[in-house]
């Protein structure tokens, strides 16, 4: 039996999921894998306490970035308890110095090719030069990334949030810049709406609190 959506123009699931940029490839490949990787890549080589040191050497180093505008100043490296989407952001700019030196070349290209590949899908404009630098960043990490799988740490790729690196092209064309798509926009305004709200209540029965003191603030941004 065919359903009701059979023939809507969009109807075709695979056709209407748009990329996220935050869960997909921020907090996804780059929090979710790639760092938690080269962790246990040093644990494999250089066992649990050899691991423990150069890690500390990698926060000591993101701890020795210095002030400039644009790059966030982690004093404590990578050793926060939660991580939001903009940690992920920030870190970015700083992880790969970070682990130059303790991690195999091929490791670093790889890693490379993936910020690259980031950046680019940032954008707020493509054009198709940016698609072609796209494709060619997503094609070098896809090869790089093999390290991974001969070092130990991975039998194999079969990951959804990898594997969507490879549709962005089409989803661009498809969709536009993924900067506008990206769930971080909503996510930002949960937080206005929802978190902090709740903060500020007593915790008990909060709704109503929330409810208010989200009144409040509309009538004061009105005034």
């Amino acid at each position: 039996m065919k359903p009701f959506t059979a023939h809507f123009p969009r109807g075709n699931i695979h056709e209407i999921l748009a990329p996220d940029l935050l869960h997909q490839i921020i907090k996804g490949v780059f929090k979710d894998h790639l760092v938690l990787w080269v962790g246990q890549y040093l644990e494999i080589v250089h066992g649990e306490a050899g691991a423990k040191e150069i890690l500390a050497d990698i926060d000591r180093r993101i701890a020795a970035v210095p002030s400039f505008p644009g790059l966030r100043r982690f004093p404590e490296g990578r050793g926060f308890k939660q991580w939001t989407g903009d940690d992920s952001k920030a870190l970015m700019k700083v992880y790969l110095p970070a682990i130059a030196g303790h991690v195999p070349p091929q490791m670093v290209h790889a890693i490379g090719a993936f910020l690259e590949f980031c950046y680019l899908v940032r954008r707020s404009e493509i054009n198709e030069d940016t698609l072609e630098a796209i494709e060619d960043a997503c094609v070098k990490y896809h090869r790089e990334r093999q390290i991974f799988i001969d070092a130990g740490i991975r039998e194999d790729f079969c990951l959804p949030r990898q594997h969507a690196m490879k549709h962005y092209r089409i989803l661009i064309q498809q969709f536009g810049a993924p900067n506008g798509l990206c769930s971080s926009i909503t996510e930002s305004k949960h937080i206005k709406a929802v978190k902090e709200p709740w903060r500020r209540s007593n915790r008990n029965y909060p709704l109503g609190q929330m409810l208010l003191t989200n009144q409040h603030l509309e009538k004061l941004a009105a005034a």
